[in-house]
């Protein structure tokens, strides 16, 4: 009986130790557990931050791209103002006579400035089918999750654009244009940026093609020194050349990554991304590129028409205009003044009197350009300002309620 009793109490006793031994194990399993989602944890938050401090780095704010501050920025203020006096000094020396100018405008033909004024701003709706394809070829899809605004949408965004890139140097505006397009669907700046950069390469390079030929094809170039016509060749070649070039960065994309340093490899494939990535669907980019041109070149032809500025077979006309137009948008290109003013209007005269020679081509000149920049850039500066009144002023007022 007694050993039966010593028995039973030696068993409740290993049982005990052994449920003790249980617990401390259970204990120290969950301690380990907690442990590690509390290390998991704070990796995770020090993960986001981290995400989160490089989007904000690697976003544009909005007071970065303040226009009334840039417009204000002796950056902007002084070369504009130096532009301006040589303009009024050279408008002195060539003795330009206002009334002329203006007797010259009264009888231009109607119709073709119209047409002018239209085929210009057909432009803008070429342009925001264009971009739309390059954010497209980036991955900003409805697959992806992703709904670009629509085409007036877009068109806006873009004008607004141009509207910037008028009123201050630099090109601002085509970094105006990603960050419009990151406040309206929250997309990356940077990338979107990326899409504007590739239309600009896209641009130069249609640009080029169209403008060469052009000068080749008027009879400008038979009186030309042999080394500008060889240069003009040179420059075409050089076109082409650049192109094979983002062909091959494209195609070999990861070989290249090999030899750029680890830092910076993030920054290459959200360059090539950006930018390469945007050279799908090529047949339908160049097409639009090359509409869009054509309305550039286009604008000032109807403007020739309609001064009688050019003289000489239709083919001769056309492509002196051709070669006029886009040699103002090469110029319009250089990052100078906004709008380039000052270059654009001084490279216009010189154009203009390469094929225009008669007595009074001083004022014949001036006119023209007068009409072609109230179209191309003027319109924009009154237009552009309001619309970008109306806009920001609707998102301001949406912000207060």
């Amino acid at each position: 009986m007694l050993l039966a009793t010593n028995k039973k109490a030696l068993h409740q006793g290993n049982s005990t130790i052994a449920n003790t031994q249980h617990e401390e194990q259970s204990e120290e399993q969950a301690d380990t557990t907690v442990s590690a989602e509390s290390v998991a944890t704070t990796l995770s938050s020090e993960e986001e931050t981290a995400n989160a401090t490089a989007r904000e780095t690697s976003e544009v704010t909005r007071e970065q791209l303040a226009l009334g501050k840039k417009l204000l920025n002796w950056r902007t203020l002084l070369p504009l103002a130096i532009v301006i006096a040589a303009l009024i000094f050279a408008i002195a020396k060539a003795n330009i006579n206002p009334q002329k100018i203006w007797v010259t405008i009264q009888h231009a033909n109607p119709f073709f400035l119209v047409a002018a004024f239209v085929i210009y701003y057909l432009s803008f709706g070429l342009r925001s089918l264009r971009w739309r394809l390059l954010l497209e070829n980036v991955g900003y899809t409805k697959e992806n999750g992703i709904h670009l605004p629509n085409f007036w949408q877009l068109t806006r965004i873009v004008y607004i654009s141009f509207f910037a890139n008028t009123v201050v140097p630099a090109k601002l505006g085509d970094l105006y244009r990603a960050y419009l397009l990151h406040q309206q669907i929250e997309v990356s700046t940077t990338r979107s940026f990326g899409t504007v950069l590739a239309e600009r390469l896209l641009d130069l390079f249609i640009l080029l093609l169209l403008f060469i030929p052009a000068f080749l094809i008027s009879s400008l170039h038979q009186s030309m020194p042999t080394e500008i016509v060889l240069g003009m060749k040179l420059l075409l070649g050089a076109v082409v050349i650049c192109g094979i070039a983002l062909f091959v960065l494209r195609m070999q994309r990861e070989a290249i990554a090999k030899l750029v340093p680890i830092r910076f490899r993030e920054h290459y494939y959200h360059f090539q991304e950006g930018t390469l990535g945007s050279f799908r669907r090529l047949p339908g980019l160049i097409g639009l590129t090359v509409g869009v041109w054509a309305c550039e070149a286009l604008r000032f032809f109807f403007i020739a028409l309609a001064l009688k500025l050019i003289g000489g077979n239709f083919l001769h006309i056309f492509s002196a205009s051709m070669f006029i137009g886009l040699g103002e948008a090469l110029l319009t290109v250089i990052p100078t003044t906004g709008g380039g003013v000052g270059l654009v209007e001084g490279g216009m005269a010189g154009m203009i009197a390469l094929f225009n020679h008669s007595k009074d081509v001083i004022n014949q000149a001036a006119a023209a350009i007068v009409i072609d920049r109230v179209i191309s850039f003027f319109s924009i500066l009154i237009i552009g300002a309001i619309i970008f009144a109306l806009t920001f002023g609707h998102k301001g007022r949406k912000k207060a309620k």
